[in-house]
């Protein structure tokens, strides 16, 4: 398979991507975005084993048989007595009340499974962000809250952020600080 990441990878390439504090952006064509999702997830294991690295998907990643709140809280080492504090902090940091953990996971929105997406990946710590294209699950105002949000998360939360997107709109929003073109 040819990866149009691939091409010119480099240990410099990769920390032009994974830059802390920054939200970048690939802009390709659909038929690279998965090709290049799982290349990135390769290599962000072979040359940088020590930062943590963390996905959102469009497709539920709960497991079915655990509550949404001890999904969140799977590959955490958070104390039982700071879960619900820690928990109730980060709900409102990325703007969800705890009646989220009332609903099953079929009765979550997309937003609504991105949102609990990024409260899990802060509570596991993660210092990378990989996020698979998830826009065309949004609508335009649910877009328009998650871009300065993702940007509020790099810059307070010292996280480097990448989007794959085909998205023009979502590539040159003024929340992204770099733009790659692989298309």
């Amino acid at each position: 398979m040819n990866f149009p990441l691939a091409k010119n990878w480099t240990e410099e390439s990769f920390n032009e991507l994974f830059q802390q504090q920054h939200m970048t952006v690939v802009l390709e064509d659909q038929s690279s975005i998965q090709a290049d999702f799982y290349f990135l997830i390769d290599k962000t294991f072979d040359m940088k084993k020590s930062m943590a690295v963390g996905f959102i998907l469009a497709e539920n990643i709960f497991l079915s048989y655990l509550s949404i709140k001890d999904n969140l809280f799977v590959g955490s080492s958070v104390k039982e007595k700071d879960k619900k504090k820690l928990l109730n902090d980060l709900f409102d940091y990325v703007g969800l009340t705890t009646s989220i953990l009332n609903k099953s996971e079929e009765q979550l929105t997309s937003f609504e499974q991105v949102k609990l997406q990024l409260v899990q990946l802060l509570l596991i710590e993660k210092d990378i962000i990989i996020i698979d294209d998830i826009f065309q699950e949004l609508s335009i105002a649910q877009r328009q809250e998650l871009l300065p949000l993702l940007q509020k998360i790099a810059k307070e939360k010292q996280k480097a952020i990448l989007v794959l997107t085909k998205d023009i709109q979502i590539a040159e929003s003024p929340y992204m600080d770099k733009i790659i073109k692989t298309a």
